[in-house]
């Protein structure tokens, strides 16, 4: 009796000893102690994650040791946290209210996805199951207003394109396209290049399943033609690069008929980039502006109203003149302009 108790107050002791360091860094991150009893352990974490009303300190505490665990106990880490789940609750906590529990899993995440993995685990899929549930919400917290969760978010994706290097994870980003916003689907179509040029040319030759990520691309092009068109041209120029345009012609042969012809609409597509010029405001809206203004003080004038001889639109900053032939001012009154309204 008086064993148990005492067991319970060093798991007590343990908590408490956790909760007090909720922005622990990797290099404080200590050993469990050897009689620790994990099943046991594991209960406590399970009914805190699933608790919806539990104290954010103690899921943060939770996290805290998994990131010990995962130092310490990978074979236990792995048994629990892959085996047994967990991973689903924890990477519910990114969407957390509380800032610094979002933070803490993303550290935890990055921790998990910084180390490559070993020939040994490479055929375990629950591995790759994660990172496909995690790539959603990382993509989406790069959106987040909270700048430190921003840069989070993109240094855990970061890790997975570096390390994570596996057929299926590549195919995720391209396969998260179709069913994320404009923008999303833009952030993944960077990092699923980022991947591509991460991989040796054999590994795309050689893989049976390429054609799975073309059909991927082929129908994300079809939910949007002329929005999606430019995202699928920089991700088959990229395999072009890598693979070189014999190896890539070669791939494509074996895809469907409908497939083959989307890649060469879209390799034949001329992309127009539309750059922003700094200070300058060179959108249509802003054309209209000024053409309206030109004929309101054409009318005027034909009305015989008065008008200051030094009337001007300002059209850039002074100083910031940034395209050939467009001046910083533009005279109402001037008679060219009149003449060519």
């Amino acid at each position: 009796m008086a064993t148990e108790n005492s067991k319970k107050a060093k798991d007590q002791f343990l908590m408490e000893e956790e909760m007090k360091n909720i922005n622990l860094s990797y290099e404080l991150l200590k050993p469990l102690p050897s009689e620790c009893d994990f099943v046991s352990m594991m209960q406590k974490f399970k009914d805190i994650l699933q608790n919806k009303n539990s104290d954010w300190t103690l899921q943060i505490s939770v996290i805290n040791y998994f990131r010990r665990i995962l130092k310490f106990e990978k074979k236990i880490f792995i048994q629990f946290f892959y085996g047994a789940k967990f991973y689903e609750k924890i990477i519910d906590l990114i969407n957390s209210v509380r800032s610094s529990l979002s933070k803490n899993v993303l550290v935890l995440l990055n921790e998990i996805f910084s180390n490559p993995i070993s020939e040994q685990d490479k055929n375990d899929t629950s591995i790759i199951q994660v990172i496909k549930v995690t790539i959603p919400h990382l993509i989406s917290k790069i959106n987040s207003n909270q700048s430190f969760i921003k840069a989070d978010s993109k240094i855990c994706l970061e890790s997975i394109i570096t390390n994570m290097k596996y057929f299926d994870v590549l195919l995720a980003f391209i396969q998260i396209m179709n069913t994320k916003k404009a923008k999303d689907a833009e952030l993944c179509a960077e990092f699923a290049i980022k991947m591509i040029k991460n991989f040796e040319k054999e590994f795309f030759v050689q893989s049976p399943r390429f054609n799975e990520l073309i059909k991927c691309i082929a129908t994300f092009y079809e939910a949007q033609k002329n929005i999606n068109v430019k995202i699928c041209k920089n991700i088959l120029n990229c395999f072009v690069e890598i693979m070189g345009k014999e190896e890539f012609g070669h791939k494509i042969e074996k895809c469907t008929k409908k497939e083959k012809e989307d890649v060469k609409t879209i390799m034949e597509t001329k992309v127009v980039e539309v750059k922003k010029k700094n200070g300058t405001n060179t959108s249509l809206h802003f054309r209209k502006d000024i053409k309206e203004r030109r004929k309101s003080f054409k009318l005027s004038k034909l009305n015989g109203k008065k008008e200051n001889k030094s009337q001007t639109i300002k059209l850039v900053p002074k100083g910031k003149e940034t395209m050939v032939g467009i001046p910083t001012t533009l005279k109402l009154n001037d008679e060219n302009v009149l003449k060519n309204n």
